[in-house]
């Protein structure tokens, strides 16, 4: 077999479909990159097991045929090459499922090994709904979500992003148990029942390196157990998490008393210096009068700090505690200048949310406290 192309040409496909591979795995299918060769196409492929990336780019050839090259051999060595013409000439070994492909540029010639295969036979699923998202407010609500996952494999379902489609929204769900982000979408689409699926959290990692077309189309097999992204020639498949998700409703206060508008980029900085100052990564906000204080100590060197910042705020004086670097996590992820807080008591979840979404309610991250020392 042979085919001509270009290092470019094949630099961008490769790179794309071996996301998937795993770092680690003790099966050599999962290590490889598989090529399927076809007359002036090829198809690349590479799997988890879990989760697979297909890539198609036009290529100079009239065979056909199917092999597989280690991923990190191949990408190292298109990696480490300036972009010119390529040939690869592929030979099998005799009796053998092996063979070796022979690389030659401008530059000189190469060795690889590889491994002839059977084409590769994706099971085609059954997929009813078919969604075509604008790729930047897709990327938006995947950098607005995925940073409080849980990282807990004892609570798989909480590993992944939940999606709800309902009519023309679409809410999006994310917790770790210590904190909460809702974030809600208009989209062209109209559902009429509710449809929920649980994307891990890794699919969607790996969606934000592969996102550069224009659009994005999600499609949902109709078992809600797998979901496809078609992103311009590359397919991303994926299982879905099947675990059903906690019940995030039941955990977002109803009525809170106490608001307080502040700037978003004050209240930010000021965690960020004060927190350094916690021996436990602990802070304490005091907020009294127009003024919202924040206060760290370490108790085991003597150090503390305290800041006081202005804001408006209504409601009786209240003092609670938080983990430093969960609120500095929830303040990074709202883009608004002005942003509200709502709380109740110093045990009671607070919401984060832009000032400028009070009515709609489009976006909010919700931080549980923690218990402080008097």
């Amino acid at each position: 077999m042979k085919l001509i192309s270009s290092i470019r040409q094949l630099q961008d496909p490769v790179s794309k479909v071996a996301q998937a591979i795993p770092a680690k795995t003790m099966d050599v299918r999962f290590e490889n990159v598989h090529l399927s060769i076809e007359p002036g196409s090829l198809t690349l492929f590479a799997t988890d097991g879990e989760l697979s990336i297909t890539a198609k780019t036009d290529v100079e050839t009239s065979d056909t045929g199917n092999i597989g090259i280690n991923a990190r051999t191949l990408q190292d060595f298109l990696r480490s090459m300036y972009d010119t013409a390529v040939t690869f000439v592929v030979e099998r070994q005799e009796i053998s499922d092996h063979g070796m492909v022979h690389i030659t540029t401008d530059k000189g010639q190469y060795k690889i090994t590889c491994l002839f295969e059977s084409k590769h036979e994706k099971y085609e699923k059954s997929y009813d709904i078919s969604i075509e998202l604008e790729t930047a407010e897709f990327l938006d609500v995947i950098q607005k979500t995925i940073f409080a996952c849980s990282v807990d494999g004892m609570r798989p379902a909480m590993m992944g992003v939940l999606f709800e489609l309902e009519g023309s929204t679409i809410t999006a769900v994310s917790t770790d148990g210590h904190r909460l982000v809702r974030c809600r979408k208009n989209s062209s689409l109209d559902i009429p029942e509710k449809q929920k699926i649980v994307v891990p959290a890794r699919v969607l990692s790996i969606l934000q390196k592969l996102a550069q077309h224009e659009s994005i189309t999600m499609c949902i097999d109709a078992d809600r157990r797998f979901v496809r992204f078609i992103i311009g020639n590359i397919v991303l498949d994926a299982a879905l998490i099947v675990e059903p998700y906690p019940n995030y409703d039941a955990v977002i206060p109803v009525e809170h008393d106490k608001h307080v508008i502040i700037n978003r980029s004050l209240v930010y900085d000021s965690v960020r210096r004060v927190g350094r100052f916690s021996s436990i990564g602990d802070i304490k906000m005091v907020i009294e009068d127009q003024l919202l204080k924040v206060l760290a100590e370490n108790t085991n060197d003597g150090e503390a700090a305290q800041e006081e910042l202005p804001c408006l705020y209504t409601g009786e004086p209240v003092t609670i505690g938080f983990n430093s670097k969960f609120i500095e996590a929830a303040l990074a992820h709202l883009d608004d200048n002005e942003i509200r807080i709502e709380l109740k008591s110093p045990t009671t979840a607070v919401i984060f949310k832009p000032h400028k979404e009070v009515e709609d309610d489009k976006f909010m991250i919700l931080v549980m406290p923690v218990r402080i020392n008097s």
